[in-house]
């Protein structure tokens, strides 16, 4: 006997287009399967009504789609419009901070391709060229935060991109302030264009001192028994030192965007703060 599948595919050309992971699920997971079934899974339930409520907050605030899939979220722009980049920016970089926050590291990947949504009664697929490059791109950032990369931009269009890159919201790999630089330690060369590519700065919406923002790192999963720091991989620790190493880079770029906005050199610029918030 054959079973008919009904499908119902989706195809969005050339929009923008993200996903969401847990930093360090796999080790979690891992550390939990000694707890039993049910504390295990009490333990992933909680994790993920604590990110499905931030994404809640989102939707009704935003013209972005978010999906759950898999062990994270797809969320993706109605069209190829430039204002649903700069929503989908600013949103997760609150989603990051708000993720610290509740000790729930994330990593984002975001660009503009197509998207390929397969509502079938089995169970959602997706799949298109956009999928492909989101899943190069997601695996491979070995700390947590963000990266964006834009394959048809030219450095000279999109005034979103420039906004956002003046307001802080986007960094690159590095600038021209000196002894300030990040050289991101990607797990593997993804030979994306340097022009083409940039990391959200979460460290902007969490806008916390170094202390609190390396303990919070250090201390993810903190939460889980045997509360021992020293139990923690030494894949995770990678990860949390390139993650301490980045929010440095970022508290950096915003002291020096501080500086020149109070030497009256250009006024115009945004240094992010509008009564404590950053959306």
């Amino acid at each position: 006997m054959v079973l008919a599948v009904k499908i119902n595919m989706e195809i969005f050309q050339n929009v923008f287009i993200g996903f969401v992971d847990i930093l360090g699920y796999t080790n979690l997971e891992n550390k939990l399967e000694s707890y039993g079934i049910e504390p295990s899974k009490a333990i992933i339930t909680n994790m993920f009504t604590k990110l499905d409520t931030f994404i809640d907050g989102f939707r009704k605030k935003t013209n972005i789609t978010w999906i759950r899939y898999s062990d994270g979220f797809v969320f993706y722009s109605q069209d190829g419009a430039i204002n649903n980049l700069f929503e989908m920016v600013k949103t997760n970089c609150m989603l990051l901070a708000l993720s610290l926050n509740a000790s729930i590291p994330l990593r984002i990947a975001i660009t503009q391709n197509t998207l390929n949504i397969d509502n079938a009664e089995i169970g959602t697929t997706i799949s298109g060229r956009g999928w492909g490059v989101l899943s190069e791109m997601e695996k491979s950032l070995n700390w947590m935060g963000g990266f964006l990369y834009l394959p048809n931009y030219d450095g000279t269009h999109h005034e979103t991109v420039l906004s956002l890159i003046k307001t802080t919201y986007l960094v690159i790999k590095q600038n021209h302030v000196p002894d300030v630089k990040f050289n991101p330690p990607f797990k593997q060369d993804l030979k994306f264009s340097t022009k083409n590519s940039w990391f959200l700065n979460w460290q902007k919406c969490f806008h916390q001192d170094k202390p609190r923002v390396d303990s919070d790192i250090k201390n993810w999963w903190s939460q889980f028994p045997p509360h021992n720091t020293n139990n923690v991989s030494e894949e995770v620790k990678e990860k949390q030192k390139n993650s301490i190493e980045f929010a440095d880079y970022c508290r950096e770029l915003h002291q020096a965007s501080k500086l020149l906005y109070f030497s009256e050199i250009d006024k115009n610029i945004d240094i992010g703060i509008i009564d404590g918030t950053c959306i």
